[in-house]
């Protein structure tokens, strides 16, 4: 008998499914030489100190810091039978082999580890391995069913990661708790997050806006922007309205014309972070909310691939199955009917940008899965609908041609004054014409230039019309205007005739408050202003948390009390920046979390011990600990 042991039992009745497994009994079901059942996530968990020793259960910085020799788990109380059943199956004597089928990836692993391990059990273990939940994809997998050995340094990884928490949280919080006779709450992952959030609002608080001047020249068919070789800003108004009045009354003469051809790439395929990120800036939904949609995509609709993935890439050996699956999205969702003609009838896109076996950790990219066939059979809640829409469009458009166009730059001269002006014409709509209209937006040639490769200013003096910007450089000061084409073979030494000079008022914005998508790419790249896609990819390793455990962490700020939601954005809360200001820089500082996510990656692929990151972090709790013990000797000596 083969026992097979899911993280839930929705999972585990799929799988019954398909596998002819149709006898129910009390937590488990059985049948066709099976028994199936399930966790209901962490049946076992670490012990709170006072399970090591009862002296720990008051709270003084004498125990402090605690280090347990050997870590103790308990049973959650709140599964306690499930779990009991599931150890009485594990160690049955009509069980001969363990299937292990929680979530593929870090936690499932963690999950059925203390499992097996509090059991008690040396059974054999295989592992499921899979990205979909559908019918064939289960088949599948049981027909390749893994050595369960293989990823024993995902399970030391998620050991770490567990203990790690552990020994920060427990320690931070009852050093600090205790010191400022308040309960305060600390986390590995949540007090830098926190940190962010909150030195952003200091910034903004702090911000003093700085006027400056632009001038633009109406010159009919286009409009140029005054600059110099520190830009197109100017500082005094006086000097300003001084350079208008040189102006006035002169015609531009071309000085320089260039043409070149340029091109937009098609965006990467969604990973969870991402995939959230866009849920947030189209819909308002929390990065929690778009990970629930996913799960269910995955798990109960099986529409979508596995969500909790870090990869925005697909592996070599699913390049056969790309072609069938934009046919299956065609026969399931009319509207996209002729955009995938379209793709079809100029080749399938699978460069670098799209197929990576390099790039690919322990799950590809969220994807549309064969059911999709079946879409309008299937009637989906809004927002699994919408989330299902982006996944759809995104693969759609990735397996597209880039977007060309060709850019003209001038350069003129209005008496001695020297202008600057940019325009952008559509030669080959490409992915973005497809975007637009598989989201439901109007598309124009004209103004659907480029919108994916404009520059994001991230600098805290970035100008409120986003005028910094390297098109605002060639004189255009609003959306519509970057992308207007210049009419006309225009060359050097032809004159235009200045229709208007104006003067623009503007000042330096404050930064924005932090909104899920903005905090997302934050914890993504450990605080650094990262806006390139492609090198965003590269510095994912350096994060903090996973792209499965973020969205945890900003409910458990705003759940504690620390952050609130102000329609989009997430403000820190009295008691949030209160608690930054208490704790010392160690615990807020994003790099050296994303340090330790980095060393979590490594145990993983077995280039980091998982003993010396314990280590680590113990010197680190230590070094914590000892610095606040010395404060409040120093301040007991004060006294007397």
């Amino acid at each position: 008998m083969k026992l097979i042991i899911t993280e839930k039992p929705s999972v585990a009745k799929d799988i019954a499914n398909v596998l002819g497994i149709n006898k129910r009994e009390n937590g488990y079901m059985t049948g066709n030489g099976y028994i199936v059942t399930w966790c209901v996530g962490h049946l076992i968990q670490l012990a709170m100190p006072e399970e090591y020793d009862q002296k720990l259960k008051s709270w003084n910085l004498d125990t402090l810091p605690i280090f347990p020799n050997k870590f103790k788990y308990t049973v959650n109380e709140s599964t306690k039978q499930q779990y009991e059943i599931v150890k009485r199956l594990m160690n049955s004597e009509n069980v001969d082999e363990l299937i292990c089928a929680t979530d593929a990836g870090r936690e499932g692993q963690l999950i059925f580890g203390y499992v097996y391990i509090n059991s008690e059990c040396k059974k054999p273990v295989r592992r499921l391995w899979i990205s979909s939940m559908t019918d064939e994809a289960i088949r599948e997998g049981f027909a390749n069913l893994k050595d369960n050995k293989d990823y024993f340094l995902l399970y030391q990884s998620a050991k770490s990661r567990s203990e790690a928490d552990w020994l920060v949280g427990i320690n931070a919080t009852r050093l600090f708790t205790v010191k400022h006779n308040q309960k305060l709450t600390i986390g590995r992952v949540q007090t830098p997050t926190l940190a962010m959030i909150v030195q952003r609002q200091h910034e903004i608080d702090n911000f003093v806006p700085e006027p400056f001047y632009e001038i633009t020249a109406d010159c009919g068919s286009f409009i140029a922007t005054w600059y110099n070789e520190d830009g197109t800003r100017i500082k005094e108004k006086e000097k300003a309205e001084e350079i208008i009045k040189k102006c006035e009354g002169k015609d531009a003469i071309v000085t320089k014309v260039t043409k070149k051809k340029a091109s937009t790439e098609r965006p990467l395929l969604y990973d969870l972070t991402e995939l959230q990120r866009d849920g947030n800036r189209k819909y308002g939904y929390t990065a929690d909310q778009v990970l629930e949609a996913a799960q269910n995509l995955y798990e109960k609709y099986k529409l979508t691939t596995y969500p909790r993935t870090d990869s925005r890439y697909l592996s070599t050996d699913m390049k056969p199955k790309l072609e069938p699956l934009l046919l299956n999205i065609k026969q399931g969702y009319k509207p996209a009917v002729a955009c995938i003609d379209k793709v079809l009838s100029q080749k399938i896109n699978t460069d670098k940008r799209v197929i990576d076996d390099k790039k690919i950790t322990d799950h590809h990219a969220i994807i549309v899965t064969d059911n999709i066939r079946n879409l309008e059979r299937i009637k989906l809640p809004e927002r699994e609908s919408n989330i299902l829409k982006l996944v759809m469009t995104r693969f759609i458009v990735a397996l597209d041609k880039k977007q060309e166009y060709e850019q003209t730059d001038i350069e003129l001269l209005i008496g001695d004054e020297k202008f600057k002006a940019r325009g952008k014409k559509v030669t080959f709509a490409g992915w973005k014409e497809t975007e637009d209209i598989l989201l439901g937006k109007t598309t124009s040639t004209e103004n659907s230039v480029n919108l994916a490769n404009k520059v994001n200013p991230s600098n805290k003096n970035s100008v409120e019309d986003n005028s910094a910007d390297d098109s605002a450089a060639y004189g255009n000061t609003s959306d519509e205007e970057n992308e207007r084409e210049i009419t006309g073979n225009i060359k050097k030494n032809d004159v235009f005739k200045v229709e208007e000079l104006k003067l623009l008022e503007k000042k330096t914005s404050a930064p924005k408050p932090y909104n899920e998508a903005t905090l997302l790419t934050a914890m993504e790249t450990a605080g650094k202003q990262i806006e390139d896609e492609e090198l965003r990819e590269e510095m994912k390793s350096i994060g903090i948390g996973t792209p499965a455990t973020r969205a945890g962490i900003i409910e458990k700020l705003v759940s504690v009390g620390y952050i609130k939601r102000n329609k989009k954005n997430l403000l820190p809360t009295e008691n949030g920046i209160k608690l930054i200001n208490l704790v010392p820089e160690k615990l807020k500082k994003p790099d050296l979390t994303g340090e330790w996510e980095q060393a979590l990656n490594k145990i993983t692929s077995g280039e980091e011990k998982a003993q010396n990151f314990i280590v680590n972090i113990k010197k680190y709790v230590y070094d914590i600990v000892r610095e606040v013990k010395r404060q409040e000797e120093a301040f007991f000596i004060k006294q007397l």
